[in-house]
């Protein structure tokens, strides 16, 4: 189907198809998730190899599976299972995620016809193999859709070879799904040659198309980091290029029928289909800025923003192709880590959940232009609690990865403009909170930290200092770097920066890029002895087939903090 034309009628089934199952989501119980990362929940049933693949020793991406080096035992594919779909059930399309060196998480969705819409459980088969045509399985079974859970698919496919390119799919019926492309990491003590992945958020379906998306689904990437942002709750805008369905998402039948719509997208599903994704949240997945259990709308009851915060996390889950455990209330712990061998050791953070309230009343005012408030300097106020931030410090300072790379949602250099914060919900907001992690990253040594962040609808390289937590006028550069930031635009969300706020941020020391007019992603190419980043930006984001390009380049080096364009 077209880019754009996904279909009054197609939408509103899908709608009320998550509907259907929404009366039995969990709405507001209190019990948190567990805090250590689990299995998935449905039952598996699957046959592999008997012997384990030989690791690869590179890594840059290749064009097709690699195959195994030793004699595998046959694997028999599942039977698969009869449903009575009359079209085929999985026009959501496929994706992985969160890899380790012998498994990877694969999703998919079940979509029914409206005669077994009242229906909300299925069982359809799975197959990972070496080659396309599926000649040579790796492991075969079968999976049930979760109760409750927008009839989505989570198979945890175990037994597979290190470092090691596979072809998977799902089957019901005769019918198949597309063909997704995932990865196993390298095991912990490889020495990779190389990492190429990406990282991208905000992807607004009203503000534009996802042409950045086709352009990440043909760059052949190892890994996909997603910081958040991955839908948008706000209910539909006339004016926009095309519109959302529904109203404001509020319930789990409005977010699971929100992430039904952006998942309709062809060039997402391709995104999605051409390696493993490492996905956390930000703000929009349940209300612009919200922080931990405060709503932006002041006065809101914080009993009925957990309950709503509930409904979110789990349509989240459902959507996700996660190896976390399933919430099963207001609480899901998402912050994780992982490595590619020896090159690289991967934290995704969670900025939401434990961060304080916005300082100075300015949580749903945008950019601010007043001095900061007695509030913001406080040192009890946090961004990411203190279990979390205790916990990537730790991370850090046992890391004997090449480079250290942390997942972020939203800006942690300093971009303050002669004292004053135009944004408190950055790390701008939490000035103390940012001057013990950044000092804190400084007292282990490492000179390799790369963070990568999202969020605010531009692209821009930093450099990362303690800075100071003063209101009066400050000079960012003036400090020696700590690390480097490099903050990737948006996929499709419209631009948040003014021209002239723009043109005096630009000029701040310790920055080294800045683009705030153009949609798109980074292109991440990681070696031993640099890291080399690329800006891929959208040349018009209300063109499904516009052209991407190349912005910028920039080199970062393990042994000093610091970019240096190319």
């Amino acid at each position: 189907m077209a880019e754009g034309q996904s279909g009054v009628d197609r939408r509103t089934f899908l709608a009320a198809a998550v509907g259907a199952v929404a009366a039995a989501c969990s709405s507001g119980s209190d019990k948190a998730a567990p805090t250590t990362t689990a299995p998935v929940g449905p039952t598996t049933t699957t046959t592999g190899p008997t012997t384990t693949a030989a690791s690869q020793t590179t890594t840059v991406a290749p064009t097709t599976s690699v195959a195994p080096t030793t004699t595998l035992a046959p694997v028999v594919a599942a039977a698969s299972p009869a449903n009575g779909f009359a079209a085929n059930p999985f026009e959501l399309g496929v994706a992985s995620g969160d890899p380790t060196s012998s498994a990877v998480i694969l999703w998919t969705h079940v979509t029914t016809g409206s005669s077994l819409a009242d229906k909300a459980d299925w069982t359809v088969a799975w197959d990972v193999a070496h080659d396309e045509q599926f000649t040579q399985l790796a492991a075969s079974g079968t999976a049930a859709t979760l109760p409750a859970a927008a009839t989505t698919v989570h198979v945890d496919a175990t037994g597979l070879a290190p470092d090691t390119w596979y072809h998977y799919r799902f089957r019901s019926d005769a019918f198949a799904s597309t063909i997704g492309r995932a990865r196993t990491l390298p095991a912990a003590d490889a020495a990779p040659a190389g990492l190429r992945f990406g990282f991208a958020s905000c992807q607004d379906w009203q503000g534009g198309y996802y042409a950045a998306h086709r352009d990440v689904a043909a760059s052949k990437l190892d890994l996909m980091v997603w910081l958040g942002d991955y839908i948008y709750e706000y209910g539909p805008d006339p004016a926009a290029v095309r519109q959302h369905t529904g109203g404001v998402c509020t319930t789990y039948a409005d977010y699971a029928a929100r992430y039904a719509l952006y998942r309709s997208d062809p060039d997402l599903q391709a995104a999605h289909a051409s390696c493993p994704w490492l996905v956390i949240w930000d703000d929009h997945e349940v209300e612009n800025n919200y922080a931990d259990a405060t709503s932006e709308k002041a006065g809101t009851d914080p009993a009925a923003f957990r309950a709503r915060r509930a409904q979110a996390y789990q349509a989240w889950w459902d959507f996700t192709p996660t190896r976390l455990a399933r919430p099963t209330g207001p609480d899901l712990k998402i912050y994780r880590d992982l490595a590619f061998g020896r090159l690289a050791h991967v934290f995704l953070l969670d900025g939401r959940q434990y961060r304080s309230n916005q300082a100075c009343g300015a949580a749903d005012q945008g950019i601010n232009l007043a001095p900061p408030c007695e509030e913001w300097s406080q040192p009890d106020r946090t961004m990411l609690g203190t279990e979390q931030e205790r916990w990537l410090l730790d991370g850090i300072g046992a890391s004997s990865a090449t480079w250290n790379v942390v997942g972020n949602q939203v800006v942690l250099s300093d971009a303050r403009l002669n004292g004053v914060v135009l944004n408190y919900d950055q790390w701008d907001g939490y000035p103390v909170a940012r001057q013990r992690l950044v000092q804190g990253i400084a007292a282990t040594g490492r000179t390799n930290v790369v963070v990568v962040t999202g969020d605010i609808h531009l692209a821009a390289v930093a450099d990362v200092t303690a800075g100071t937590i003063d209101a009066g006028p400050v000079s960012p550069g003036v400090a020696a770097p700590v690390a480097t930031e490099l903050v990737g635009t948006s996929i499709s969300s419209g631009a948040l920066l003014p021209p002239a706020v723009e043109s005096q941020v630009s000029k701040f020391p310790a920055l080294r890029y800045l683009n705030a007019h153009n949609r798109g992603w980074v292109l991440n190419e990681v070696t031993a002895t640099e890291w080399r980043a690329t800006y891929r930006v959208v040349a018009d984001v209300t063109k499904a087939d516009s052209a991407v390009t190349t912005d910028a380049s920039f080199v970062v080096v393990p042994t000093k903090p610091g970019a240096t364009r190319v």
